[in-house]
């Protein structure tokens, strides 16, 4: 073989391996997208999960304002008061439920909730339902309680408007199948 035949051999000897690093490297640098996508999915995902906890943890705390609940507070001088007075006895202690009827009788005070507070956090919990899917089942069965009760007339009306909304929401769904 001669310098000629030789270089003839050379160039496309030197191409086909060009071709075939280059080759490696993009398969490689697809490799490490893929896995990098796949990251930034779950990483998504999981942002996701927590945010929706968040929003369902102070979606709760909205309803027990809807609820008319705002709280509770023990009066430690009324447990006192209730063993100086016989109320409360060791005994009580060895039946958990007749002693907690007992004290929450006496000692328990129940803060209440203003009217318009209440009327504000049943507007929240259907706004909050229109924008957030994942709100839309748990305000569906807030607000049917709620209706059910005391504010019957509000909870009644935005229980309406969600359930319109998602009747739209369902006839869209069937229509994009």
């Amino acid at each position: 073989m001669d310098v000629n035949q030789l270089k003839d051999w050379l160039v496309p000897v030197s191409t086909c391996f060009t071709l075939v690093t280059v080759s490696v490297g993009v398969w490689r640098s697809l490799k490490e997208y893929r896995l990098k996508l796949k990251a930034e999915a779950r990483l998504n995902y999981s942002t996701q999960v927590e945010t929706d906890i968040r929003l369902l943890t102070l979606f709760t705390e909205i309803m027990n304002i809807a609820h008319a609940r705002g709280g509770s507070a023990v009066s430690e001088k009324a447990i006192e008061k209730m063993f100086d007075k016989g109320i409360l006895k060791e005994e009580d202690f060895a039946n958990l439920q007749l002693l907690n009827q007992k004290l929450e009788t006496v000692s328990v005070l129940n803060l209440p909730v203003g009217l318009s507070a209440q009327e504000a956090a049943i507007a929240a919990i259907a706004t909050l339902a229109k924008r957030h899917d994942v709100l839309r089942a748990p305000a569906t069965e807030a607000l049917n309680s709620i209706s059910k009760w005391n504010q019957a007339s509000i909870a009644g009306k935005y229980l309406e408007e969600l359930n319109a909304l998602l009747r739209d929401t369902d006839q869209s769904s069937k229509i994009n199948r």
